[in-house]
Formats: C-alpha cells, sequence, structure tokens
C-alpha cells in the first residue's frame, strides 16, 4: 500500500502560471545623404513556478517528478553604420551584445517526503526529482563585431566581410548531483520503500560529485567574399569562399590516466565553397542551381561537458546492482552518497575526451529548380534538394571491451505462448580495458546524415479578391542513428548504438524524416469601394479572410524494450539486451517503425481594418488555431517488450499516443485569440 500511495501523488493537477515582459526601442539617424546610424535594445524577462514543463497534460509524472521554477532573463543591444563610400561601394559595419540567462530550481513541495533524488521504476521516470536542477544553464555573453563592403563593377557585384564573436557561457551546475534510482521491478522498489530490512534492491545507481561552476569561451573568426557576376542578361553566376575558424577555452585540468582530456582540438581548415547559377530560359522560364558547404558550430554545452567530465572535476559514478561491491558502496534508498574521495572505487567513474583530431560537423547542400510562369497569374516552382552530413559527433566506449559472450532470449505472446528465440552477442564487466573505470566515452566524427527532397510550389492569383499559394513536398532523412537536436549537444553518455562502435549498422530512416507534407495558403481581400457613406465604408470595407492549412504523413518512432534486472551472468551494464548500455531499439525490429500521428490542420484569421487618414491603420484580428480541432499526437508509447529473467514479453499500447503537445499552450487544440495593431 505504500507504494501505491507513492505512486498516487504523480496523479492530479499543478498550478503554473507565467509571467514575461518585453521591451523593444530603436533609434534611427540619417547623418547625411552618405552616413546612417542605426542603434536598437530589446529585453525580455520570463519567470514561470512550475513551467519546466510547458505542456498542457503529461502522462509520463513530469509534470510533479519533472517539473521546478523556470526562469530566462534575455537582453540584446546592436549597433550599425552604413556608409554609402561612392556611387559604387557601400559599407555597413555592425556590433552587437546578447546577453541570456536561464535558471531553473526545484520545487521540492512536489517530491514525495524524503526523496530528493531521481527516480525511475519499471521504466517509468520522473518518480522523484529532475536530476539536473538546480541550475544555470548558462548565463552567457556574446559580443559580435562584423562588416560588409559591398563593391559594384561592371557586371560584378563584389561583396567582402568578416564577422567576429567572443561567446563567454558560465555553468553552475551538476548534472545528476542528488542522484538516480533505477528499479527493474515495481516489487524491488515497494520492498525498499519500506525498507523494514535496510536491503538495496535498486538495478542501478549513479550520482555525480564535484564544483557546480565551469566558465567557459568560444571565440569565431568568419571571413567571406564573393561576386555576383552577370555574363549575359540571361546568365547570372554567383560564387564565392568562406572560412571559418573557432577558438576554444581549453580544459584547466586534465586526467593524468587519459592526457587527451586535456586538449580540445581546433580545426583549421574549415573553407566554404559557395555556387551559384541564375539562368533565364526564355521570358516565362528560370533555371537556378546552387552548392554550398556548411559547418556546423560546435555548441558551448559540448565544450563544458569535455571541461567537466574529464574524471576528476566532476565525476560521475555509476553503481551496478549486481555487483556486490557496487551495491556495498551504494545508499538505501532514499538516501545519497554524501561525497566521493579522490580515489573512488575502481570501475565505478566515467572518463570522457574527444579525438585529438576532432572535426567540425559540416553539410554539402545543393538544389536544383526550374521556375514557369504558366499564366500571367499562376507560377510554378519544382526543386530538387541534396543535402549530405558529415562528420556528425558520435561516441564509443573505449573500454567496454568485446563481445565475446552471447545468451538467448524466449520470446512470448500476449497470451504468454513461445513464438521465437532471439541470440544476442553480450558485452561482460570482465572484458572491461582500463578496470579502474567504468566507461572511457570517446567522442570522434563518426556520424553521418543523408536528404533528399522534391518540393513542388504552386501561386497564383485567381481573382483580384483571391490569391494563395499550394505546396508539396516529399523528402528522405536517413542517419546512423543520430537523433534530434537534444542528442547532439552534450555527448556525455555511453554509446547510442546498440553495438558499440558499430555505427553504419544503424543506417536507417531519421527520426526527422517526414515523408510527405502539403501546405496551402490563401488569402480574401475584397478591393476597398465607395459606398457612398463614410460610416458605410468605414464598415463594409477592409476586410480580410487569410487561411494556413498543413496535411502531413506521420513521423516514426523506434520500438523499444525495458530490460528489468539481470538477464545473463556478468553484464557489462544491465540495462540493454545485451549488456552494452547503449540503444534500448527492439534488435529484431526496424528503427522509426511506430508511426506517430498524421497531420490536418487548419488556421485561419479573420481582419478588420480601419483607416484614418493616409497613413494611419487600425487592425483587429480574430485567430483560430487548428480551426476544426483536429488533436495529432506529438509522441506515442514505444515500449514494445519487457526482458525479464531472460524472456521477452510484449508490453501493451505500442503506439498509443502519450502527448498533443504544441505553442504556446502545451496542447495543439483548438485555440482562439483577438490582437490589434496600430500602423503609422
Amino acid at each position: 500500500s505504500n507504494a501505491v500511495d507513492y505512486f498516487r501523488r504523480f496523479f492530479g493537477t499543478v498550478d503554473r502560471t507565467v509571467s514575461q515582459n518585453a521591451g523593444f526601442a530603436k533609434l534611427d539617424w540619417q547623418a547625411n545623404e552618405r552616413h546612417n546610424f542605426s542603434a536598437s535594445f530589446n529585453l525580455m524577462n520570463w519567470e514561470s513556478p512550475n513551467g519546466i514543463q510547458s505542456a498542457a497534460v503529461l502522462t509520463n509524472a513530469g509534470a510533479i517528478g519533472n517539473n521546478g521554477l523556470s526562469t530566462v532573463r534575455t537582453r540584446w543591444a546592436r549597433l550599425a553604420h552604413t556608409a554609402v563610400v561612392s556611387s559604387t561601394i557601400v559599407n555597413e559595419f555592425r556590433f552587437g551584445w546578447f546577453k541570456d540567462r536561464l535558471f531553473d530550481d526545484v520545487n521540492y513541495t512536489l517530491a514525495p517526503p524524503g526523496v530528493r533524488s531521481a527516480v525511475t521504476v519499471q521504466g517509468q521516470a520522473n518518480l522523484g526529482v529532475p536530476n539536473y536542477l538546480p541550475r544555470v544553464q548558462p548565463t552567457e555573453d556574446r559580443y559580435q563585431f562584423a562588416n560588409n563592403l559591398s563593391v559594384t563593377a561592371g557586371r560584378h557585384q563584389y561583396k567582402f566581410g568578416f564577422d567576429i564573436a567572443h561567446t563567454n557561457d558560465v555553468e553552475d551546475a551538476l548534472f545528476n548531483g542528488v542522484g538516480s534510482y533505477s528499479y527493474g521491478t515495481i516489487s524491488d522498489f515497494a520492498r525498499d520503500l519500506t525498507n523494514l530490512d535496510g536491503g538495496k534492491r535498486w538495478q542501478n545507481f549513479s550520482q555525480a560529485f564535484g564544483p557546480f561552476r565551469t566558465d567557459i569561451f568560444v571565440r569565431d573568426f568568419n571571413f567571406y567574399a564573393q561576386d555576383q557576376w552577370r555574363l549575359t542578361d540571361k546568365l547570372t553566376l554567383n560564387y564565392g569562399l568562406r572560412y571559418e575558424f573557432a577558438q576554444f577555452a581549453q580544459p584547466k585540468a586534465f586526467n593524468p590516466d587519459y592526457p587527451l582530456t586535456g586538449r580540445i582540438n581546433e580545426p583549421g581548415r574549415n573553407l566554404s565553397p559557395r555556387f551559384g547559377i541564375a539562368w533565364s530560359l526564355n521570358k516565362k522560364t528560370v533555371l537556378r542551381a546552387g552548392y554550398g558547404i556548411f559547418y556546423a558550430r560546435l555548441p558551448s554545452a559540448t565544450l563544458a561537458r569535455l571541461h567537466q567530465l574529464n574524471g576528476i572535476t566532476q565525476r560521475s559514478l555509476t553503481l551496478q546492482g549486481n555487483n556486490a561491491a557496487d551495491l556495498a558502496l551504494g545508499p538505501v534508498f532514499p538516501a545519497r552518497l554524501t561525497g566521493l574521495d579522490r580515489t573512488p572505487p575502481p570501475g565505478t567513474v566515467t572518463v570522457n575526451f574527444a579525438d585529438p583530431n576532432l572535426a567540425t560537423p559540416y553539410t554539402q547542400q545543393g538544389d536544383i529548380s526550374l521556375e514557369r510562369e504558366i499564366t500571367s497569374k499562376v507560377g510554378i516552382t519544382v526543386s530538387y534538394l541534396w543535402n549530405r552530413g558529415l562528420k556528425f559527433i558520435t561516441r564509443r566506449d573505449l573500454n567496454i571491451g568485446p563481445a565475446t559472450g552471447s545468451f538467448t532470449y524466449r520470446i512470448l505472446d500476449a497470451g504468454g505462448n513461445q513464438t521465437g528465440t532471439f541470440t544476442t552477442p553480450t558485452y561482460l564487466a570482465a572484458n572491461r580495458v582500463d578496470p579502474r573505470y567504468q566507461r572511457v566515452v570517446y567522442s570522434d566524427n563518426g556520424g553521418r546524415v543523408w536528404y533528399d527532397g522534391l518540393a513542388v510550389s504552386l501561386r497564383g492569383r485567381a481573382t483580384k479578391w483571391l490569391e494563395g499559394t499550394l505546396a508539396y513536398t516529399w523528402s528522405h532523412a536517413r542517419d546512423l542513428n543520430q537523433g534530434g537536436a537534444s542528442n547532439n549537444v552534450f555527448f556525455t553518455d555511453g554509446p547510442s548504438t546498440i553495438f558499440n562502435g558499430d555505427f553504419r549498422a544503424e543506417k536507417g530512416t531519421s527520426i526527422l524524416d517526414q515523408r510527405h507534407r502539403t501546405v496551402f495558403t490563401a488569402l480574401l481581400a475584397p478591393p476597398r469601394r465607395d459606398l457612398g457613406n463614410r460610416f458605410a465604408n468605414q464598415i463594409f470595407n477592409g476586410w480580410q479572410i487569410s487561411l494556413l492549412g498543413t496535411m502531413a504523413s506521420p513521423q516514426f518512432v523506434t520500438p523499444s524494450v525495458l530490460v528489468s534486472g539481470v538477464q545473463f551472468p556478468g553484464p557489462a551494464f544491465n540495462n540493454t539486451l545485451n549488456g552494452v548500455g547503449g540503444s534500448n531499439q527492439v534488435p529484431f525490429l526496424s528503427r522509426q517503425s511506430i508511426p506517430i500521428d498524421v497531420v490536418r490542420r487548419v488556421d485561419s484569421r479573420l481582419t478588420k481594418v480601419f483607416a484614418f487618414r493616409d497613413q494611419m491603420q487600425l487592425h483587429f484580428n480574430f485567430e483560430v488555431f487548428n480551426t476544426f480541432n483536429r488533436v495529432s499526437n506529438t509522441s506515442v508509447n514505444t515500449q514494445a517488450f519487457q526482458a525479464l529473467a531472460g524472456v521477452l514479453r510484449p508490453v501493451a499500447a505500442l503506439g498509443v499516443g502519450t502527448a498533443s503537445g504544441g505553442f504556446p499552450d502545451g496542447t495543439n487544440a483548438r485555440r482562439a485569440q483577438i490582437s490589434a495593431r496600430f500602423i503609422f
């Protein structure tokens, strides 16, 4: 009954408020006909108690067990000077300052009494407190200097420029400093909750130790030159070259066991050629094509983790419940470890470092399009889009050793009948290369991305009253299981693959893939008519109706397996079928094989414009988002099996929706708003 009461507290409602204020100021000064100066300043303050979770409804206990106070403070300022040097030379200089501070804190009144750690039970997370709070992540100052010089000479328009920025980030956070418990079964958790015998039945326990504050910087030096060359009246060529170099704050400390923790590579050959062509085949047809290389900026958060997680600055300790020494060292629920000395038990700490030749990820992007005027009011564009991502950051465990064992699982159906078996190679703790550490996480450039798309856009004006667009895109995105944006920031966990370092075996449809998408817009605006009466003119003129519609095929997610307890003797890690502690994908089911939901949505706006004098207008808008209230799932249940004692049992509700999120209210259900705008 204690466990039942414990779980019940995660069902219910949570009071949530948000307060936001924003301000903007701008000053333009035309000193003379050749010099223009501009200055602007913007600020935003956001505070939301219990607002870390923004969805209207959560089914994963996150509203209580993964929530807290969210605050954001943002400031930016911009100074610009445009100088007309001559009739053929124009120069623009810009200076920018940006300040952003994100602070989040725990609301312990939401937590179960006495629980101050994160808790996961039989795959259900969010049953304790967030393990990433409190945090200042980050407080950032960015200073930017940019200059663009444009020179026209005959049929050429040359542009030269630079963009130099200094970004300083301060993190005040210790991820998992509060500790995390993971239980394989509800019964194990229930027995530890009552704690009648002082037992420890957790599957694993982890906790981080070390200083909270980390200071890093990134200095970006970017230079470019380009030329727009009008070879003939019908043919224009664009070509250019961009060079990018980033200087990183180097770690202040390094692990003598792994000297590579003391250096982060600064690639110096990031050259980006760009090429484009526009060819007017005739008066109604234009052919366009382009190609370029685009480098990705290494996130400051990635650099911060390489500073922190070197095995000596911030230490991440993970204890396995199937290891007697680990179990003896670990706490009794709900306590957590009070400290970690400088010589932690062998095989419990993780160290992270990067390839000494770590390169900057980049994409090669190309497109070719044909624009055609069908009639004087209708035009069409057909485009092929090509993208190849190279040297994306991946991670592997240098310490886990080869998979030398094997184990066969029995597979049951919903009725408990055996339908087959699955045999997998296994990773064993006995094969650990360096017994002083648990993991040695190595970041390198093993990732690849492939994208191909066909886009068709139709635009036209049917009458003086009605105009609109219709766009359709077919596309296919593939990768080596890189995941989404949040999976490509920190790079601190162990392998994300089924088998350690085997990235090519992960090739498949991307989590971001959406095969079909159609978008249409329409604007109905009757022309203004003089009705002979001023009052009638104001009432019956100035009406507009706008529509925006989206129809899209579903995105897909990967079926997963929950591993409860130890499945075979001596695994390196006990949370995956093969002991690698990496991907929890069901190995015999395809990646991205569970559809989330189709999207069918129409947004509408009714606008009334009141005109005052020649340069004053008052706009009243009534807007309805998702007008026909076609709610679509944004996430579904992905758990297909549970592994227990070497048996794989199917889990009910696979593919059933768990959220229908949307902005700004946390739901994509129908919502309406009114607004007013004064233009002068």
